[in-house]
């Protein structure tokens, strides 16, 4: 994981952020190489669509890998995490989200079609970055967390009534749900939750005792400082999308973007 957020500071990604994107881009460059594939596609979310360069750095990419980056919008984002999603997922009526770490994305689907889509600029690790001064939230920045939570969900435009099935897309969701699955002792292939479970999921995580820690250290530990974050902006999510089932997905806006616009299916 780069943590290109990391580098960003008032709204500018700095050179070694970008210098950064470039040594990751060249890393899975050559990967590919040694498994005889020479066309690669590159694609920016929030890491480049949401700074003041977004030019500039996509243009110091350009010159120092020889890559092209297309940065998509928050909204064809969105899109794309549904078509990722629905490879594995027929849905034609529900609402899916995806919580990436610096935006959130939501989509409603009406009879099999997108009623509207749109991208949160609120993610787990810009909030962790935000709001958390060590790798525990401390009782006060949960409290901002939630705050700052809440605030973007009242200025969204959600859909007027609850689905009885909602869609979960990326690396928070997957994580909550293996997280959930450890706890419940089910089966680890087990792709469906509850907002109940969810939420009870929350508050024992917030907890923040040993308990909790070694769930996420066996679970995502990768993801030991955005997690909660991440839990606290999902389960709000999830209650206001969400008034059945929750399915998370495998797929996402990757497979979005390599099925419709590389594919065209």
């Amino acid at each position: 994981m780069a943590g290109l957020v990391n580098y960003i500071s008032d709204g500018v990604l700095s050179e070694a952020g970008i210098r950064r994107a470039c040594v990751a881009l060249t890393n899975f460059r050559s990967l590919l190489h040694q498994f005889g594939m020479d066309e690669m596609h590159v694609f920016a979310t929030a890491s480049l669509r949401n700074i003041r360069n977004t030019e500039e750095a996509v243009a110091m990419i350009r010159d120092l890998t020889g890559i092209d980056v297309d940065v998509i919008s928050g909204d064809e984002e969105a899109q794309l995490g549904y078509y990722g999603a629905m490879r594995t997922l027929e849905m034609r009526d529900g609402a899916m989200f995806d919580i990436g770490g610096g935006s959130t994305e939501i989509v409603e689907v009406r009879d099999g079609r997108i009623l509207r889509a749109q991208s949160l600029p609120i993610g787990s690790l810009n909030l962790f970055n935000r709001y958390v001064s060590g790798i525990w939230p401390k009782r006060r920045e949960l409290e901002a967390i939630e705050q700052a939570v809440r605030k973007a969900l009242k200025g969204a435009n959600l859909p007027e009534r609850k689905a009885g099935r909602v869609c979960g897309v990326g690396g928070t969701a997957r994580a909550a749900l293996k997280i959930t699955n450890a706890w419940k002792d089910r089966p680890i292939l087990e792709r469906r939750m509850t907002p109940q479970e969810l939420h009870k999921l929350k508050k024992m995580l917030l907890r923040r005792d040993p308990g909790a820690r070694k769930l996420i250290l066996n679970a995502c530990p990768d993801r030991i400082h955005t997690i909660l974050p991440g839990v606290v902006l999902m389960d709000a999510v999830c209650s206001a999308l969400c008034s059945g089932e929750l399915y998370i997905s495998q797929n996402g806006v990757r497979e979005g973007y390599l099925c419709h616009k590389l594919i065209g299916t």
